[in-house]
Parts: structure tokens; C-alpha cells; sequence
């Protein structure tokens, strides 16, 4: 099951919005793109779309643990608010789905005014579970606390399977799983080689260790770092983040599908509120990689703030939400070129993040207050008081200080210039291969009968003595061939090596 299309009317802060997760509107039906990432400031209502997909994916079970206050979905001075959705199966057929509520509904007014949509979806979960399968992350991932006892259930077993795979975007008291006792438990259960998918997850995530164990004796997950071997609970917060919510995405996935040889090449919809969320910037531009390959088949819609993880989006993937208008309504507006295929800070100076300049405020003030000081003792001619004197040569020396925003250091520059080297030298060799061969010039004058005797008659001894001479000795008269530069691993090393002595 793949989510098509949503559309959201009055549904908290959002007048009207709709997304369409189609590749293209020519593309055939049921073909989705994979990717879709929301950014924009807090409260234009990036969170509000992925509750709302996932209360429309709930089902009847789920529904009420998830809702709270209905009243709190309808947008200020209405009465009633739409979520509207379509679904495709995995054979391409469309499902429409549908949950309305209205100021003042109950639990049985609600389930009485959307009997028709929660009764085909409910029939499809009943059908199997993994049906229609969806995932949820919000903000609050935190791994669960350390002091629950060992004998208590994995998961919080008050709530419907899929209130659980949904609960942390809804509530910020809700815990993950936690990856030790899941481990352990499935160690217990089905063997060492159980593992396997955790061991491998977890490695290519948390670059920079592995795991390595289950120390059965302490009860704790032991991880190889450089500063030895460490249990998961002393690593730092960043990496007990990352872990607590990869642990708890496989758990969910796997128990899930019980019955698959490969459970993580399942399809689903995966759901994730600040995707970035605690990431060192290294760990940014890996994560949509590491999903997309952990998740083949899944569907990811995420809401981000960083131009890292926005850098990897492809073309159709990245949409921005902003208030635009008199009265500052949310929108949607889509992101046109390829995200992936510029830097950092054009995305960062692009109109979906806004930012006017690329320096510090330190120095975009030093350079506002130089710039109308300048201004004010130039164009207009007046004499600057004291103050303004001290303003000026203050804001001069951070400036001076500062480098160029398109500085480049040193090392850079080094690289630049082997690049620059190499491609000179490549060209220049494609160059004298395309080059054709100089016709003889044509001769100024016609020589004189004697003078052409003369001339037959050292060429004929010329070529004589070419002939008698050993093969292997060809003739120093002979004019050379042109050099031509050639690229070969030897020159490459040594082009290398000059540019590692430089530094």
C-alpha cells in the first residue's frame, strides 16, 4: 500500500492543502514517488500532515487512542474539518478514504458520521495486519527509561498495534522499544543468527563502531568504539538516540511480519517528524540513503529544517510550507530543480529556507553598519560624529578579519589545482590525437636542371644509406615525432605526491 494523496481542509492552522505523491501527473497510477520531505518555520503546520495521515491510516482500534480532543482538530472560526486520502494497493487499485469531524462529536458520532471509510479500512487490517501498514516517529524519540523491570512487556500492550506504531507522534510521553531487551529476548527466541538484521542496521548507522555483543550477564548491548568496548547506555546521547529509534523501526517491521524470510523488503508507509533530528551533519547526508536502502519498498514522508538533509532530495521530492498572504494561511509550494544537484548554500539562500546572506550576523551587522556609515560620510556628504567614527573602524576590523564567504582554504586550493592539472593535460593529449596530419609545403620555386640533379641524387644516396643501416638503429635525420603528453598512473602519483609535499 502506497499513500497517493492527502488533502486536509480546515484542519487546524491549515485552511486548505493537498499533496500528491504521483512521480508526475503523466505517470501511470499507483506509481509513487518514494520520497517526500516538508520543510518549513515551526507552527506553519508541518506536523499537523503527518498526524493527519497517520489518524486517517489508524483504523477504528487505533482511532480513539490517538484523536484526544476532537475539537482541537478544527481549525479556529469553522465547524468542521476533512481529511481526505487515497490509497493504492499493491496491485495499482485506488481506495478512497475519508475521516470528517465535526465541533462537539463524541467517540460514536464520529464512528457513526465515518462508518463507511472506517469499515473498508478495518476490513482490510482485519484481512491481515500488515495491511495498509504504517509507521510514526514525532519529535519526542527518546529511548524508554532504564529502570523498567526485565520481566515487563516489550510494548506498551494497552494499545492497539497500531495506536503503538503511531503513538510517539501523537504524545510525548510514549517510549520506544527498548533495542536490549528486544535484542536479548529475540537472541533467546531464535538464536544468535536473529541478530543479524540489527547487527547490520546498526553498524552502517552508527558510523564509527560496531556492535559487537550481548553481555548476558549485565543485560546490556556492547558496541566496539576507539575507546574499547562500550555498552550502549554509556555511549552518548546521540548515538543512544539513533539507536533507541532504529531498534524500535525494525522491531515494529519485523514483528510485524513474522512469516517473511526478509521482513525489511515489506511495503508500508514510514512516517518521521523532524527526520534530522540530534544528527551530527556527517550522519544528514547519509540517512535518506540508509532508509532508502534498509526500507526497499517503503514509502518515506518526513518534515525536515536542514539544507543537508534537503540536499538530498531528487526533483518532485522537496515541498515547502509556508504563511503567505494578508492572512498568513499555510501553503504548500513545491521546490523547482533538483535539490541534489546544487550546494548547500544556494538551497540555504534559495527561497525555500530564505536566508539573505551566508555570513554570521556578527558580520552581516559589521557589513549593514559600514555599508550606512560609508553611506552617510560619502553620498550625503556629513561629517561623522565620534561615536559613529568608532562604529566605523570597529565594523572595519571584523570585516577585515572575516574571510570571503567564497574563500576558498587552503586545502581546497591545493586539490583545485592538481584537478586544474590534470585536466590541462588531458586535454591537451585529446588535442594532438584530434589533430591531423601537416601537409608538405609546396615548393616556392622550381630549381634548376642541374640543381634538380643534385637533389635526386643525395636523396637516392640518402635512402641508400637509410637502407643499409642496422634496423635497430633508426636514422638520427629523421625528424621526431611531437610529444605528446600522456596521463599514466605514474604521472597521476607523482602530480599526487607534489600536492601532499605542498602542504
Amino acid at each position: 500500500m502506497y499513500l497517493s494523496r492527502i488533502a486536509l481542509t480546515n484542519v487546524r492552522s491549515m485552511e486548505s492543502l493537498a499533496i500528491d505523491f504521483g512521480i508526475s501527473p503523466e505517470a501511470a497510477a499507483g506509481t509513487n514517488r518514494r520520497w517526500t520531505l516538508l520543510l518549513g518555520e515551526n507552527g506553519c503546520g508541518k506536523s499537523t500532515v503527518l498526524r493527519a495521515i497517520g489518524l486517517l491510516l489508524a483504523g477504528s482500534d487505533a482511532l480513539p487512542e490517538l484523536l484526544g480532543d476532537a475539537d482541537a482538530w478544527i481549525r479556529n472560526g469553522t465547524r468542521q474539518c476533512r481529511i481526505a486520502g487515497t490509497l493504492v494497493t499493491a496491485k495499482g487499485e485506488p481506495r478512497e478514504i475519508a475521516l470528517e469531524l465535526h465541533r462537539g462529536d463524541g467517540l460514536r458520532d464520529i464512528f457513526e458520521r465515518n462508518a463507511r471509510t472506517l469499515d473498508a479500512l478495518d476490513a482490510a487490517i482485519r484481512h491481515a495486519d500488515r495491511n495498509y501498514f504504517v509507521l510514526g516517529y514525532g519529535v519526542s524519540r527518546r529511548p524508554p527509561e532504564g529502570g523498567k523491570r526485565l520481566s515487563a512487556p516489550l510494548d506498551d500492550s494497552a494499545r492497539s498495534p497500531r495506536a503503538r506504531a503511531l503513538a510517539s507522534m501523537f504524545s510525548p510521553d510514549a517510549s520506544l522499544v527498548s533495542l536490549q531487551r528486544w535484542a536479548m529476548d529475540l537472541d533467546y527466541r531464535r538464536g544468535a543468527g536473529a541478530l543479524a538484521p540489527i547487527r547490520a542496521a546498526l553498524n552502517q548507522l552508527m558510523r564509527g563502531m560496531n556492535f559487537s555483543r550481548i553481555d548476558k550477564a549485565s543485560g546490556q548491548l556492547m558496541f566496539h568504539t576507539v575507546d574499547g568496548e562500550v555498552p550502549l547506555g554509556q555511549l552518548s546521547d546521540g548515538y543512544q538516540n539513533m539507536a533507541a529509534w532504529c531498534g524500535d523501526l525494525l522491531y515494529r517491521i519485523t514483528e510485524a511480519f513474522p512469516d517473511r524470510k526478509d521482513p525489511l523488503a515489506t511495503r508500508g508507509v514510514l512516517l518521521i517528524d523532524e527526520l534530522d533530528l540530534h544528527l551530527h551533519p556527517v550522519w544528514r547526508r547519509q540517512l535518506v540513503d540508509f532508509l532508502s536502502a534498509l526500507l526497499p519498498h517503503f514509502q518515506f514522508i518526513a518534515t525536515t529544517h536542514s539544507a543537508l538533509t534537503a540536499q538530498q532530495s531528487g526533483e518532485g521530492e522537496l515541498f515547502v510550507i509556508r504563511r503567505e498572504g494578508a492572512k498568513q494561511r499555510p501553503t504548500l509550494v513545491p521546490f523547482v530543480g533538483e535539490p541534489r544537484l546544487m550546494g548547500v548554500h544556494q538551497l540555504l539562500m534559495s527561497p525555500m529556507f530564505g536566508l539573505a546572506s551566508m555570513d554570521s550576523v556578527v558580520v552581516e551587522q559589521a557589513r549593514d553598519t559600514a555599508r550606512k556609515l560609508q553611506a552617510k560620510s560619502t553620498a550625503k556628504g556629513k561629517a561623522l560624529t565620534a561615536r559613529e567614527r568608532t562604529q566605523l573602524q570597529r565594523s572595519t576590523e571584523v570585516l577585515r578579519a572575516a574571510p570571503e564567504w567564497d574563500a576558498v582554504p587552503g586545502y581546497a586550493r591545493q586539490q583545485a589545482a592538481l584537478l586544474r592539472e590534470l585536466k590541462a593535460t588531458i586535454a591537451k593529449q585529446a588535442a594532438q590525437s584530434a589533430k591531423p596530419a601537416a601537409p608538405e609545403p609546396a615548393a616556392k620555386s622550381r630549381p634548376s636542371t642541374a640543381k634538380a640533379t643534385k637533389v635526386a641524387r643525395a636523396t637516392k644516396t640518402a635512402e641508400a644509406s637509410k637502407a643499409a643501416a642496422p634496423a635497430s638503429k633508426p636514422s638520427t635525420t629523421a625528424a621526431k615525432p611531437a610529444s605528446t603528453p600522456t596521463l599514466s598512473p605514474g604521472k597521476l602519483k607523482a602530480a599526487v605526491k607534489r600536492v601532499e609535499r605542498s602542504k
